[in-house]
């Protein structure tokens, strides 16, 4: 049973409770290019995006969210630092939520004046602070969560001073020991949704095993409302991997699953390029199939007999085999067509 939070309005996405865990990630071209950035929301939303957070560096930036708005259902969050008017521009703009950071953003009095105006458009507000943001002086080898948790205990005051409770929280570290501890106490202290995340990881399966050290264990516990999984990558990787850890935790249903085998002296294919054209072709679909990609057929109808429909290499052709029972033996290129008609008629 997950922990319940209070749920937030993210336009037409709901967050916190019992709602499902939302995926985003963050667009890596300058918001004013609003048409690049249509196209890759498109993209994004199509491979299973929730939210996508926006940069917002200049006044440019934050009026584009009046276009944007406009021309797509996703929920667009403004990334805001230094200037609090840009904050109050974007929301007046569209932004449906505003990420901040209260230590940077010009004092209290600043602050007050973003959340009148989040209050009028009913803009949630997500309050994040991360270890780079919180000076010099701190190190998290040596300083304690408290000193961490500070800075959003006093945020959170200024905020339900002035009545509003429309928050999401982050606090992320480029370390993952710290990040699991100090959002496991901010799940036990606050009632309000987490934003899950590692921050500096690096690129590829490294950057995806860092951020799993963190959240697997938090979502174990039922912990998190939203997550990025922040990758040295073009954000749709991002995208696929989040969604991969919903699927093997059982908190996300109609995403394909590939299994495949590593290679050894009996393949006598290219696995790693059918592989590789396999997971393609099931980036953009949205079933619950299991699909496997053997490198041999000694072991692989066997090892993977549970998959709905797989490949399993021969000598210059493919075995396909479904529920773990051969169906046919085929060229490559015919056995790989064969897959897929069989994919997206399942």
């Amino acid at each position: 049973m997950r922990n319940k939070t209070r749920v937030v309005h993210i336009g037409n996405k709901l967050m916190g409770g019992d709602n499902p865990i939302l995926i985003q990630t963050m667009a890596n071209v300058k918001t004013s290019r609003v048409d690049d950035i249509l196209k890759m929301d498109k993209h994004l939303r199509e491979l299973g995006n929730d939210l996508l957070r926006l940069s917002v560096l200049d006044k440019e930036d934050a009026l584009a969210f009046k276009e944007l708005s406009s021309r797509t259902d996703t929920p667009l969050i403004a990334d805001i630092h230094f200037n609090y008017e840009y904050a109050i521009m974007a929301m007046e703009n569209g932004a449906k939520k505003i990420r901040i950071n209260p230590g940077n953003i010009g004092g209290f009095d600043n602050l007050r004046k973003i959340i009148d105006v989040a209050k009028f458009y009913k803009v949630p507000i997500r309050i994040g602070v991360n270890s780079g943001s919180l000076g010099q002086s701190f190190d998290h080898r040596h300083d304690s969560l408290e000193s961490y948790l500070k800075p959003l205990d006093d945020s959170i005051k200024v905020f339900e001073a002035e009545g509003f409770h429309d928050l999401v929280l982050s606090l992320k570290s480029s370390d993952p020991n710290m990040c699991y501890a100090a959002y496991k106490e901010a799940d036990r202290r606050y009632i309000y949704p987490l934003h899950l995340g590692v921050t500096e990881t690096g690129g590829g399966y490294v950057g995806a095993l860092r951020t799993a050290v963190a959240l697997v264990p938090l979502l174990k516990e039922g912990i998190g409302n939203t997550i990025r999984i922040s990758l040295t990558e073009d954000p749709s990787h991002e995208v696929i991997a989040c969604k991969q850890l919903l699927k093997a935790m059982g908190l996300r249903k109609n995403v394909p699953v590939l299994i495949s085998c590593p290679t050894c002296g009996r393949t006598q294919v290219n696995l790693i390029e059918v592989y590789n054209k396999v997971a393609k072709h099931l980036e953009n679909i949205d079933k619950d199939i299991k699909v496997a990609v053997m490198g041999c057929p000694v072991n692989g109808p066997g090892e993977a007999k549970d998959a709905d429909i797989g490949l399993a290499g021969a000598k210059d052709a493919f075995m396909i085999f479904k529920k773990g029972k051969p169906v046919k033996v085929m060229p490559e290129e015919e056995a790989i067509k064969y897959l897929f008609d069989a994919i997206d008629k399942f």
